[in-house]
């Protein structure tokens, strides 16, 4: 999610976020969606927080055009993973251009799971020809509320060998790698992106402080080797994702929650982001994917006598 826009500041100029408006020391550590625009942030919090308010507008919108005929919850939940196909392989791309220069694309795809007609649809920024924010996803049965998110021009789409690419004027979108000025290029949106980018800006404003995150440092390890629940999910074309979750139960009691990923390494993990929370709601959005089974009927007399309950695939990778 990261590269140096074209046309950008002078090396010389400071760079600063354009959310938190903070300095960023190295031009190579700035963070960017879109080259329409060319913002700078620092980290992926101020790019969440930058355009929370564009998200919730689309998220009432969608609210309001959804139909009670639509798609039970549970039939959402069984085709949520047509939405990041979507994004990897769309049949249709439209892109708006928005007020401030940003060009907004909207990807959408057919299916016809169980004889059952569905859309996925994601609305979101691109660089260098791929996903790199996600505003939006959903599927859906209902062709009038896929409709209303088709804005802007349509824009034809190729597929060569399961792949899309998609042109504008017949002129092609370059693919990652093609600018010999980048410094980072963007990695595609993936749905760990999307699920971490939901627990950022969910972080309610009367929870632990992120100054004080560091008082809970001794629960990393913890969580670790004797998690209370253990969570994994495995994004299309992307390494495993792990949701370890501890529970405290002190005066005032809290959440310590790592997430993490498989590296090329089969002997380690990759830690991604850790946080101590008191919001039970968040931690039910830490539950995402399938629940991993930890140790045996006896896991108590084994967690008292101090012996690791997690399952052998995952104990392996942790040191």
């Amino acid at each position: 999610m990261s590269s140096k826009p074209r046309g950008s500041a002078k090396k010389s100029a400071k760079i600063h976020c354009e959310e938190c408006k903070k300095v960023i020391s190295k031009r190579d550590q700035a963070l960017f969606v879109e080259e329409e625009v060319g913002r700078y942030f620092c980290d992926e919090g101020c790019i969440v927080s930058h355009f929370t308010p564009e998200i919730e507008k689309l998220e009432r919108e969608y609210g309001k055009h959804v139909s009670p005929q639509d798609l039970s919850s549970e039939e959402r939940e069984r085709y949520a993973h047509f939405r990041w196909m979507a994004l990897e392989n769309p049949d249709e791309v439209w892109m708006e251009t928005l007020p401030k220069g940003d060009r907004r694309y909207t990807l959408i795809s057919e299916y016809t799971p169980e004889s059952k007609k569905v859309w996925a649809v994601a609305v979101c920024l691109m660089l260098r020809g791929e996903p790199s924010f996600l505003y939006l996803a959903f599927v859906s049965s209902d062709r009038g509320l896929v409709d209303v998110f088709r804005r802007g021009d349509q824009m034809s789409v190729v597929k060569d060998g399961g792949a899309s690419e998609t042109t504008e004027e017949g002129s092609p979108v370059r693919s990652r790698g093609e600018d010999s000025e980048s410094d980072r290029l963007a990695e595609p949106w993936t749905e760990a992106d999307s699920v971490r980018a939901m627990i950022i800006r969910s972080r309610k404003a009367n929870d632990i402080a992120p100054e004080d995150f560091g008082f809970y440092q001794k629960c990393l390890e913890e969580t670790l080797q004797k998690p209370n629940e253990l969570w994994s999910y495995q994004p299309k074309s992307a390494k495993r994702i792990y949701h370890f979750i501890k529970r405290y139960d002190h005066d005032e009691p809290y959440w310590y929650v790592v997430i993490a990923k498989d590296t090329a390494d089969e002997t380690q993990i990759e830690i991604i982001d850790v946080f101590p929370t008191r919001d039970p709601e968040l931690v039910g959005m830490c539950r995402h994917g399938k629940k991993e089974v930890l140790g045996s009927p006896s896991s108590m007399d084994q967690a008292e006598a101090g012996e690791n309950l997690l399952p052998e695939k995952v104990r392996r990778n942790i040191h």
